[in-house]
């Protein structure tokens, strides 16, 4: 059998959880913890799908948009790539969504909460010792006053959860974080041994379809050779920059030689 594509692969990502909303809303649930009676149990995919053309455009996101039936809307993504803007791009996504569900003339009232989930491919905040961060709108004196339950945001690292997660086994994230680490490297075996979660299995299984589907192992190549070409592409601006400040710096200490030069006659 072919070796199986790896769910930290952005369009693979998508793929598999937008579609089969079941294990998406199980995914949802783990990280989200919320009481029995606020679990997700439906959930509408608003973006299902991904045009060939699109998987090679710099810096184009391949997020799941998804609204529960309480009309709750979520960015749910896969972030493989670092950047400097990552925070700032977040931050207008979610705001953008929360902008869009408000006509003219409408009531605020009929605003609905947005929550972001990005899978992150690396350490945003390596130096803390973490690796799931969930951010909302609280008072920074008095952590338990929150101002609105309406904007929140989780950011889960899989280096730091692999690094610092290691009895793992039974926990329901951590069962959905080990799966997206490593489950191209799972066989079937593996998978009925180490998982208890019946929708991992699924996952699982979805997986194994994906990956035998020769279309969809050509878009997902595709995607990675744009990922790291988009890696390739940022390291050489950022060489170009430290460049340019250099050349930049030499030439203000030559005019300041030459003004020094200027004030000694």
């Amino acid at each position: 059998m072919k070796t199986l594509l790896t769910p930290k692969n952005d369009y693979v990502f998508k793929s598999l959880f937008s579609r089969d909303t079941e294990i998406l809303a199980d995914l949802v649930n783990c990280v989200l913890n919320p009481p029995e009676e606020k679990r997700i149990v439906d959930i509408t995919i608003k973006n299902p799908g991904v045009l060939p053309e699109e998987l090679t455009k710099k810096f184009i996101v391949l997020d799941i948009r998804a609204r529960d039936r309480l009309k709750n809307e979520y960015d749910i993504e896969m972030q493989v790539r670092r950047y400097d803007s990552y925070p700032k791009r977040t931050l207008y996504y979610l705001s953008r969504m929360y902008v869009d569900q408000l006509n003219a003339g409408n009531d605020y009232q009929i605003l609905k909460p947005v929550i972001g989930i990005h899978f992150l491919g690396y350490e945003q905040f390596g130096e803390h010792p973490a690796f799931h961060y969930h951010f909302s709108l609280k008072d920074t004196r008095y952590p338990e006053l929150v101002f609105t339950d309406d904007f929140s945001f989780h950011i889960l690292e899989l280096p730091g959860f692999e690094k610092r997660m290691k009895n793992w086994k039974e926990a329901p994230l951590a069962e959905w974080l080990h799966f997206l680490n490593h489950a191209h490297e799972e066989g079937e075996r593996n998978m009925q041994e180490q998982y208890t979660n019946p929708k991992i299995h699924k996952a699982f299984d979805a997986l194994q379809w994906l990956s035998l589907d020769e279309k969809e192992r050509r878009l997902a190549e595709v995607r990675e050779k744009a990922l790291k070409d988009e890696v390739s592409f940022l390291a050489s601006e950022r060489r170009k920059g430290r460049e340019e400040g250099r050349e930049e710096g030499k030439e203000e200490g030559r005019i300041a030689e030459k003004i020094e030069m200027v004030l000694r006659l």
